[in-house]
């Protein structure tokens, strides 16, 4: 390692203004602003030291004896030694083990800037929502989330800039965004609403932070037939009045879009609730299907014939008020 003369390039004579002129024309290039190579970074610290020390009296006066520069020699020496190049010392070669140096270089480096430690950022959650038909909501399914994700760029790693330049992949921005496709596993009889959390897939996090959740909001189709009921599968069905009288066996749909038949009384009264087994949705817990609800209503149908109408007609003359006296008598009615 150089002494703090041969840093500045100055003879241990030169006096006060030749180490400022020294320093100065080493500063103008070394300084940081005009040179930013990590070599010149080290180099303006050790003239910016030299300096500082030479400079004072009582820390110049340390250093020469510690090291054996004689500061006594004539302005004649410095004549005869014109050129810094013909100097060299040789009182310095044991620095390195010198107690005196060794606090030099401690106190060189306890004056370096350190550079600070960013402060941990957790990356974002994501909310994304996705919707079921209410036999994958029963049933349980997976869906494929197409996300839009950022994270730190592998080109400037986050910095932003290349070799002094914008960086060209990521625009100067530090970040590369990208679709993400995650594959998300929905349990059975989900209700509509519910959050389903993803841990770690959402935005990553930055200097050491945590990455975000990924949150998926369920929701379930309105429009279709069938519908939930205490966790079955539940379908209203209109029946004509004879079918009602007379009983029947009518075809119903099924959730896995087959058919089913139902067998439908002979005097089934209206909102009469039927319990077809093993004809609802598939359970994840016992790899069955679990029964189908079936509510019938009576009801008439808007294109009824005349001749229809006519045999109502004939019907009601001869049975007038039957129904609502029988009401009346079970209600206790006089």
């Amino acid at each position: 390692m150089k002494s703090y003369y041969d840093i500045l390039e100055i003879l241990p004579t030169a006096t006060k203004d030749e180490i400022k002129s020294a320093f100065r024309k080493k500063a103008r290039k070394y300084h940081p602003d005009v040179n930013h190579t990590l070599e010149a970074e080290i180099i303006f610290k050790q003239i910016n030291l030299a300096a500082k020390t030479l400079l004072d009296d009582n820390m110049r006066f340390q250093y020469d004896f510690a090291y054996g520069f004689n500061q006594t020699k004539t302005k004649q020496d410095n004549k005869e030694k014109s050129s810094y190049k013909t100097y060299q010392s040789s009182s310095y070669q044991s620095y390195e083990k010198n107690d005196f140096f060794k606090n030099f270089y401690k106190y060189f480096n306890q004056t370096k800037k350190r550079p600070k430690t960013p402060k941990k950022i957790d990356g974002q959650d994501i909310i994304t929502s996705v919707t079921l038909t209410l036999k994958e909501s029963l049933e349980g399914t997976s869906r494929k989330v197409n996300i839009l994700q950022s994270e730190k760029c592998p080109k400037c790693f986050g910095a932003r800039f290349v070799n002094g330049s914008k960086c060209s992949f990521c625009n100067g921005s530090g970040e590369k965004t990208s679709y993400k496709k995650i594959n998300v596993k929905i349990p059975p009889n989900i209700k509509d609403g519910t959050k389903i959390r993803v841990k770690n897939e959402g935005e990553e996090g930055k200097f050491g932070g945590k990455n975000g959740d990924l949150y998926l909001i369920v929701r379930i189709e309105k429009n279709a037939a069938f519908k939930c009921l205490e966790g079955l599968a539940y379908l209203e069905v209109p029946i004509n009045p004879y079918e009602a009288v007379l009983g029947a066996e009518i075809k119903i749909p099924s959730p896995d879009n087959g058919i089913k038949i139902l067998k439908v009384p002979p005097k089934t009264r209206t909102n009469t609730t039927f319990k077809l087994l093993e004809s609802g949705f598939l359970n994840a817990q016992t790899n069955k299907r679990d029964p189908l609800m079936v509510k019938v209503i009576i009801d008439i149908s808007p294109c009824m014939r005349d001749k229809e109408i006519e045999m109502y007609r004939k019907f009601s003359l001869e049975f007038d008020d039957v129904l609502r006296e029988d009401f009346y008598g079970r209600q206790n009615y006089n």
